[in-house]
């Protein structure tokens, strides 16, 4: 199933693909970049199922293992699968590419002049290339002569592509190759231009090969847009050609791409007609050369815009990347993570399939499911789709609540826990894998990496963070108090801190889970920060003290209840250690648990109950912090959104000023509905 997010994306390359008559345009190549798991693969097979009747080439460039080594490779593979023939498109002539491709692909003795020739004679008779007016060629091979550094190239060639007007490509080629001088002194002739143009390619220095593959990229270029504009290429090619190519990070991919660059702006203003798409997982070398400075985490998804109107579609608008001074240019965008629709979406076949004794008491459970999963996995889409799949692996009497329970399960029979965190963090340095279940206990990569408790002197992890911090494979932007930070995704960080709830306790010391927060509490900026530690340490009572103390400033005028009811959201985000012995509790069960040794004032018993629940629950919308963690397991039926409302409302009662009260009083109005 195709997400909202990929048919953006295919509508944006669709309408670059089709063309109208005598529109003769030059497209940047459209690099996607996402992390593992984010669809990029998906997004390429459904773009080529999609352009099938177009010219078309789907190249994974990570899989090219039977001898491709170069760009040339790359090349040739995309021309033959462009030229394939299509049943209702015209077959593209490509006779420059054609004889060049053949003749650097020759296997010529650099010795020996004589036997290259009779070689390269033999390796183009075995060649075919259709008849076509290559006149557009005549300027190409005039900008190229100088700087291939070949003599008299411009004047050699021109003569042999005004030939292939006339006769087969191969017989005349065969011809011209038979009569060529033996030894004397004159200027140089096509074959011995061939020969050299091989030599460089095969046996010269990597300045020479570069220069002789960006010859053959030209000549391609001008050959598919010579299609376009003769012999009524104009009225009957309505598409233009469809270039997919996946792992444009690999070595290959990069190089591929850098030539392709350079070779378009060697020309510029000149349009061709090929619609390429890349995908990449790291931004490759080409685009870091033409970035200018740093690049901001998550710069890319800025290509993600709210709709014009309020009732209109999002906007996919990609960054176009441009050298200083003009020539290469690339338009970028990086792939967002599904919103909640998308996985709803997705979400309902699986409802459709589940037995009704899975979803009892759920009034709307596609909406539920689409929900719930979303929070979990923050539409990652490998996450999402295995998170999905897996529900689908139990015993019909089995509820949807607790299967998700045990699917995200740092531990157990059905958990995908460990799968997907090999995934994610498939890239990362085993001593940093090693150190990611503590850092994932702090809020923000920063406040990990400056917890100098968490780490040994000398240790790496700190100044690896720091790095992973500016990673868009590993880290996420997010806001919270009008500033940016940088964090683990959502999705990691979860399965992260299971990891952290599994480490065993040392036999004369504290738990790593307990430990851990301890650190980061006691080195907190903040008291709400602080706070946030303790309740994630299970100290349920020291938390509440804080928010009490904070709730009688407030009734004093010492504070506004919104930043109060800020503070609480903030708090009630901090995770909660996976226990097995817990995982069989009911919400209800697990908040009187929580609360049982909650003494003190009837205040400070009503703040504590509202802190428990609203840690344990999951939490509307409209919650000002509902872009950090939240476990939307702990109660997926919403059961304890009436003792939140109950609490509020009592709270609300303290206060004497009108505008805190009614700040209480909506909040709670918040939680009188299900947040689904």
């Amino acid at each position: 199933m195709q997400s909202r997010r990929d048919l953006m994306i295919r509508t944006f390359v669709g309408q670059r693909l089709v063309r109208a008559r005598g529109g003769h345009a030059r497209h940047p190549v459209l690099l996607l970049l996402g992390p593992r798991g984010s669809g990029k693969t998906a997004l390429a097979g459904h773009l080529e199922n999609w352009g099938r009747s177009a010219p078309m080439a789907a190249l994974d460039l990570a899989a090219l293992d039977d001898g491709a080594h170069h760009p040339v490779d790359v090349l040739a593979r995309i021309a033959f699968q462009l030229n394939a023939r299509r049943p209702d498109f015209p077959p593209l002539a490509l006779p420059s590419f054609a004889v060049l491709l053949m003749a650097l692909s020759a296997e010529a003795d650099p010795e020996s002049r004589d036997a290259a020739l009779g070689q390269m004679r033999e390796a183009l008779r075995a060649g075919r290339a259709e008849d076509h007016s290559l006149e557009v060629l005549r300027d190409l091979v005039t900008s190229v002569g100088v700087p291939v550094g070949l003599p008299g190239w411009s004047a050699a060639i021109v003569p042999l592509i005004q030939g292939w007007q006339r006769a087969r490509v191969w017989w005349r080629l065969h011809r011209r190759l038979g009569r060529v001088p033996r030894g004397g002194s004159r200027a140089q002739l096509p074959a011995d231009v061939l020969v050299e143009l091989n030599q460089h390619f095969r046996h010269g220095t990597a300045a020479q090969r570069e220069r002789a593959e960006s010859v053959l990229l030209q000549a391609f270029l001008a050959d598919l847009q010579g299609a376009y504009t003769k012999h009524g290429g104009d009225r009957a090619r309505t598409l233009r050609c469809l270039v997919l190519l996946d792992n444009a990070d690999s070595e290959l991919g990069d190089a591929f791409l850098q030539a392709l660059i350079e070779a378009r702006a060697a020309a510029p203003g000149q349009p061709d007609p090929l619609v390429v798409v890349a995908c990449a997982r790291r931004p490759p070398e080409v685009l870091r050369q033409l970035e200018l400075g740093p690049r901001p985490l998550g710069g890319y998804l800025e290509c993600w815009q709210p709709p014009e109107r309020e009732d209109g579609p999002e906007l996919f608008v990609p960054r176009v990347v441009t050298r200083p001074g003009g020539g290469a240019r690339l338009e970028v965008a990086q792939l967002r993570p599904l919103d909640r629709a998308e996985v709803q979406e997705q979400a309902g076949p699986y409802v459709k399939r589940m037995p009704p004794a899975a979803l009892a008491g759920l009034t709307h459970p596609v909406a539920w499911l689409g929900r719930t999963v979303h929070e979990l996995t923050r539409g990652h889409p490998a996450a999402t789709r295995t998170v999905l799949e897996a529900l689908e692996d139990f015993a019909p009497e089995v509820p949807c609540g607790r299967r998700l329970r045990m699917v995200m399960a740092p531990e157990g029979p059905h958990s995908v826990a460990d799968a997907l965190l090999d995934l994610l963090l498939q890239d990362v340095p085993q001593e940093l894998r090693d150190a990611l279940p503590r850092a994932a206990a702090a809020v923000t990569l920063g406040q990990a990496a400056s917890a100098g408790g968490l780490w040994r002197q000398g240790d790496a992890p700190p100044r690896l963070l720091r790095r992973l911090a500016h990673d868009d494979q590993h880290a996420e932007r997010i806001t919270f108090d009008g500033q940016q930070h940088s964090a683990l995704p959502d999705i990691a960080r979860r399965l992260l801190l299971g990891r952290l709830s599994l480490a065993p306790a040392p036999p004369d010391g504290i738990s790593p889970w307990d430990a851990t927060h301890a650190i980061l509490g006691a080195t907190a900026e903040s008291g709400r920060v602080s706070a946030y530690h303790q309740l994630a340490g299970g100290d349920v009572q020291g938390a509440a003290a804080y928010l009490h103390d904070r709730f009688l400033a407030v009734c004093g005028g010492g504070g506004s209840a919104q930043a109060w009811c800020e503070e609480l959201s903030w708090i009630q985000r901090a995770p909660r250690r996976w226990e097995p012995e817990a995982q069989g509790r009911s919400a209800g069960a697990e908040f009187q648990h929580r609360i049982a040794r909650a003494p003190g004032p009837p205040d400070l018993v009503m703040v504590t109950r509202l802190l428990v629940a609203g840690w344990i629950t999951a939490h509307p919308a409209t919650d000002p912090y509902a872009a950090l963690w939240s476990d939307p397991l702990g109660d997926p039926a919403a059961e304890l959104h009436p003792k939140i409302v109950d609490a509020l409302q009592t709270l609300s009662g303290r206060l004497s000023d009108e505008t805190d009260h009614d700040v209480l009083w909506q909040r709670a109005a918040a939680y009188e509905r299900k947040p689904w």
